[in-house]
């Protein structure tokens, strides 16, 4: 089959008796060798280059692993193991190790199989952003599909299986080859969870300070060099596998969480994306996640049993940071039992626009903001904005600053 795809030998039909060979034209003689491949020959190849297209991208992606968030690392892992034996599989098609469509057959059921599991794995994992880069730029960017792309893309990689699964059959099955092939899938899928394991005993190695019962909340401190993002302004992750939320935190940010667990309070303000510090410091933030009212901010959901909060209680506490009045914002905090304002400070003003958003969607959608100017203008009068920038207020008095958090708390 190589040498018919290849073409080797390409005269060896025109060779007579006496060894000599006829002139021959080469005019159309890419078309004539396609279709002397003939409709499996064609088939045959599309799994060589699709199949050998996934190991490579299965591989490229393992060779890099990227530690934190750890549900990113583990959502590379089990694509690329997916894809991994698709592309094998595929392999063995190409190269007809048993001359039988039968076989062939099942194989490609196995590929179909394994494809409908990769379509609802990440569709679990979506992310808002369909077409910024191409289709198969996805796996290389942590298996970033959104819902067109990831069904672009399955069935793109999946047609040849489809094809072949749908071939009239001929030949026998041969037991003893299913068998080898069921051990060599065991064997990838084996050697993929010892890699796993291997890289969560480094990740477990990188562990600082676990918080909560049963040391839920974790702190690692990441070393430069390691394979994660890593700088010299955020040396730690937090995380927690039961959160969607882990992120790089600074030093500050660590005395933050610190000063909090030494804190005799009630509830917390802050917006969600912090809410991993408030807990960490074992406090209750009055909202933990998004509601589906806003569902279209979240950059990436974990899954299908993402915990969404209320609609009422999101906006609220997005009143609560976007309220011109001091007045309006104590009775918020009032409501939900909260006596700190939890502020970290790089992101809370560009947040501001988020959280307008989250109060009053249809207002929110009628502000013509232009430029950066406009909307620091816009947001100077918002309570986030005097939180973070240290402002002394009536009714809250600021117990916590430094680079990078300030805590205020009701008085």
């Amino acid at each position: 089959m190589i040498r018919k795809a290849m073409g080797w030998c390409p005269n060896a039909a025109s060779l007579n008796n006496n060894g000599k060979i006829d002139m021959v034209s080469y005019e159309g003689k890419l078309i004539d060798k396609i279709k002397d491949m003939g409709y499996r020959g064609i088939l045959s190849f599309l799994h060589l280059v699709l199949g050998s297209w996934l190991i490579i991208t299965a591989f490229s992606v393992l060779a890099k692993p990227q530690f934190f968030p750890w549900w990113f690392m583990e959502i590379n892992i089990i694509s690329s193991g997916i894809l991994l034996v698709i592309g094998v599989s595929s392999l063995m098609i190409f190269f007809n190790f048993v001359k039988s469509a039968n076989i062939h057959r099942i194989l490609a059921l196995v590929n179909i199989i394994l494809l409908i599991g990769f379509s609802l794995y990440l569709s679990q994992s979506l992310v808002s952003s369909e077409f910024t880069y191409s289709v198969f730029d996805k796996p290389y960017m942590g298996y970033s599909f959104g819902f067109v792309t990831l069904i672009l893309f399955t069935l793109i990689i999946g047609m040849p299986s489809i094809l072949t699964f749908f071939n009239k059959p001929a030949g026998e099955k041969k037991s003893g080859f299913l068998k080898a092939t069921s051990l060599i899938l065991i064997i990838m899928f084996a050697s993929l969870g010892a890699y796993y394991l291997y890289l969560d005993k480094q990740k477990d190695a990188m562990l600082a300070e676990d918080f909560g019962e049963n040391g839920i909340y974790k702190l690692y401190r990441i070393q430069a060099g390691s394979a994660s993002y890593y700088d010299d302004a955020h040396p730690y992750f937090l995380d927690s596998a039961g959160d969607t939320t882990g992120h790089h935190i600074s030093e500050d940010t660590y005395k933050a969480i610190q000063f909090l667990q030494n804190k005799e309070t009630g509830k917390v303000l802050t917006w969600w994306d912090y809410e991993l510090e408030i807990k960490a410091a074992g406090k209750e933030p009055v909202i933990s996640y998004a509601s589906e009212a806003i569902k279209a901010t979240i950059a990436r959901p974990s899954s299908l049993y993402d915990k969404f909060e209320q609609d009422e209680k999101v906006a609220d506490v997005s009143r609560f940071f976007t309220t011109d009045s001091e007045d309006v914002a104590k009775g918020i905090a009032g409501k939900y039992g909260a006596n700190l304002v939890y502020i970290s400070r790089q992101r809370m003003n560009d947040l501001i626009q988020v959280m307008m958003f989250a109060a009053d969607p249809e207002s929110m959608q009628k502000q013509n903001i232009k430029t950066p100017g406009e909307y620091s203008e816009k947001i100077k009068p918002k309570m986030a904005y005097k939180f973070n920038s240290g402002a002394e207020l009536n009714y809250f008095d600021k117990i916590f600053e430094n680079k990078d958090v300030i805590i205020y708390q009701l008085k």
